[in-house]
């Protein structure tokens, strides 16, 4: 069984910021739809804030966690960068022991998500981010009290996730640029809600990966 660990949440983001990197061309692109077209380009930032802290010898992985949303913050990302920032500052936070049984490392994750919607003041279907991040905190909590590996928990929160972004088609943006397109903005999908698909299935790739 995978152990929800130092050594695999570090390789979770490895493999979440090399995937991202390679996609950044086309998060810019869904972005030119109904955006700046320059949200490849934060979360490359992000990336590189990942890849820098990753390069640091390993500490205390709740210190280093929250170390890297504040990094993440302060590049000059706009408000995804300020967003995925506090995501991991939340999750950093939920990192109270050396290994995490699964409920913990699925409430570790839902606590990145619910300082990101503090901070962000958007609600489920507001065409955001949240719309894949609150489905794949829901999958991991769900599957955690079903008694699910990680593994089983990490698979279905990257489904969740991609179809949460999916559904961010049919929605009419509430928040950001592409709030000023209206209805307009219907039929494209959400470029932050695809970015936060990707990194819940980067995550799951790596624990599989790893299995």
């Amino acid at each position: 069984m995978t152990v929800f660990n130092q050594h695999l949440l570090y390789g979770m983001f490895e493999t979440a910021a090399k995937n991202i990197e390679s996609q950044a061309n086309y998060l810019n692109e869904l972005d030119g739809m109904t955006g700046d077209g320059d949200h490849g380009t934060t979360m490359l930032r992000v990336c590189h804030c990942i890849d820098a802290a990753l390069e640091k010898e390993p500490d205390d992985w709740n210190k280093q966690v929250d170390a890297l949303g504040w990094d993440i913050m302060s590049q000059d990302g706009g408000s995804a960068g300020m967003l995925v920032g506090n995501f991991f500052m939340g999750i950093g936070s939920g990192l109270t022991t050396k290994e995490l049984q699964p409920a913990q490392a699925a409430a570790a994750i839902r606590s990145g998500v619910e300082r990101l919607l503090k901070f962000s003041g958007a609600h489920p279907g507001d065409k955001t981010m949240l719309d894949a991040l609150l489905p794949a905190a829901d999958a991991l909590e769900k599957q955690a009290e079903n008694g699910a590996s990680i593994e089983e928990m990490f698979e279905s929160a990257a489904i969740a996730a991609r179809e949460g972004a999916e559904a961010t088609k049919a929605m009419v943006p509430i928040r950001g640029r592409a709030k000023n397109m209206g209805e307009k903005a219907v039929g494209f999908i959400d470029p932050g809600a695809t970015s936060m698909a990707i990194l819940f299935e980067s995550f799951n790739q790596a624990i599989h990966q790893q299995h």
